[in-house]
């Protein structure tokens, strides 16, 4: 059964929309000519790299945000703004669509260029969100360039069935380190990812400019109390409040990354995904 046909009907009337910015040759009968190659300004490096994966040298991607900053604190540049005025689509978390609103699609002047928000919950880090990610811009890549179905269908098939082996084998690492019965507070970026690895997530905190001193007071309040062993940052948030926090329950800390390619050697799900959980390890063993 193919694991894209669940995905395909909930994205149809979305898609449709966007198929008069592509050249009528990438959306013509299947006899016709070979689409041109489709290019994509992605926000971020999640889903850049699917686009990449599945898309193969059928699409040309372009990352807007740099991997280890913040996602959903960017500053629009004029360089970017060429990106876009070169681009056929514009790939968004769909979180995202207040930041880059229309008008910023307007004033790139490229009147053909389409904006798709990609609606997938949770953090893509895990294993079933990144499937569920790869399905959704599968579909996407199908419904907007048909004469590649097979091909992005294929591709698809292949990455989930190689995120399904690297989650398997990163989960059994992290059962195997045998995390402490204590619980961990995290940023809450990085609440859901330390949740698939098995630790017990009992207090979240958020970005440092976003929190009050009496904010901070409290996480640490609610650490001593619960006899917290471990603090685990994002690094696109910052470190400062979990490193305070750490500091003053005396807990370990460790700073996890959402994106591939926000630490040097990470540019792919795979990579990134075990350097989180080689740095959990290390930290529980601490």
């Amino acid at each position: 059964m193919n694991v894209l046909s669940g995905t395909l009907s909930k994205v149809r009337m979305a898609v449709v929309v966007l198929l008069w910015a592509i050249p009528a040759a990438a959306i013509g009968p299947a006899d016709a000519q070979p689409a041109p190659t489709l290019k994509i300004v992605a926000t971020t490096s999640l889903i850049a790299e699917i686009v990449a994966d599945v898309g193969g040298d059928a699409v040309e991607i372009a990352v807007l945000i740099p991997p280890a900053s913040c996602p959903g604190h960017f500053d629009i540049k004029p360089g970017d703004m060429r990106m876009l005025a070169d681009a056929h689509l514009f790939f968004l978390h769909s979180w995202q669509g207040r930041m880059f609103s229309d008008g910023i699609v307007r004033a790139s002047g490229n009147h053909g260029l389409r904006k798709v928000a990609i609606d997938v919950p949770g953090n893509w880090m895990t294993p079933s969100a990144q499937i569920a990610a790869t399905e959704r811009i599968a579909a996407l890549l199908t419904e907007i360039d048909p004469t590649r179905a097979a091909s992005y269908r294929a591709a698809a098939l292949r990455r989930i069935a190689a995120v399904e082996r690297v989650g398997s084998a990163q989960s059994q690492r992290m059962a195997a380190a045998k995390a402490p019965p204590a619980g961990v507070m995290a940023n809450a970026m990085q609440a859901d990812f330390v949740r698939w690895a098995g630790l017990q997530v009992v207090g979240e905190f958020g970005r440092g400019e976003d929190m009050s001193p009496r904010d901070i007071e409290e996480a640490i309040r609610l650490g001593r109390s619960l006899a917290v062993r471990l603090v685990v940052d994002n690094l696109q948030s910052g470190k400062q409040v979990g490193i305070g926090v750490a500091k003053e329950i005396g807990a370990a800390h460790v700073t996890l990354s959402n994106f591939p390619g926000g630490f040097e050697g990470t540019e792919t799900w795979a990579k990134a995904i075990e350097r989180n959980v080689d740095l959990l390890v290390t930290a529980i063993g601490r």
